[in-house]
């Protein structure tokens, strides 16, 4: 039989040991991700060049001042209206149908172009002179928009009413 082992020899790396192991790890993963790796430079070279780089620097070496003052800035009395404002705005803007929108400021366009000319001359119309303007298809058409709009807007309204009641 056998005699007991009673110690135990531990193999330690130095450090230079380590540190070649650590680099040639990384050097691996550097060759496995090249292509990453070089679109990455591409973008810091371009954020470098359009110096983004030295202002995101600047803002965290000052990033507890910064947030400081956003603090304060979003703690004014009128900011959380402005935020909730904001989001209704954007949810308005999704809910839009972009094909009539760009039928509707194509007409605001050139409406707002016939007012322009209109200021110019700067005629009186008259009572007489909207009676006949009515009879005008392109104003029947704009009248009959608005009132469309007019009804819609209404019909909104009363349903906003109905679910706070």
């Amino acid at each position: 039989m056998g005699r007991a082992i009673k110690q135990i020899e531990r193999i330690e790396r130095s450090a230079e040991e380590i540190k070649a192991d650590d680099l040639s790890a990384i050097l691996t993963k550097v060759a496995d991700n090249r292509e990453a790796i070089e679109e990455c430079l591409i973008i810091v070279e371009e954020l470098h060049k359009a110096e983004v780089l030295p202002a995101l620097k600047s803002f965290l070496k000052t990033r507890q001042e910064v947030g400081v003052l956003a603090v304060e800035q979003l703690n004014q009395p009128g900011m959380h209206n402005i935020i909730k404002n904001g989001m209704a705005m954007l949810q308005l803007l999704a809910a839009i149908d972009t094909a009539k929108l760009d039928q509707l400021t194509g007409g605001l366009n050139q409406g707002i172009e016939k007012a322009a000319k209109s200021t110019e001359h700067n005629e009186d119309i008259g009572l007489f002179g909207l009676m006949k303007a009515t009879n005008d298809p392109n104003v029947k058409r704009s009248l009959n928009m608005m009132i469309q709009f007019l009804h819609g807007m209404g019909e909104g309204l009363a349903e906003s009413q109905d679910v706070k009641q």
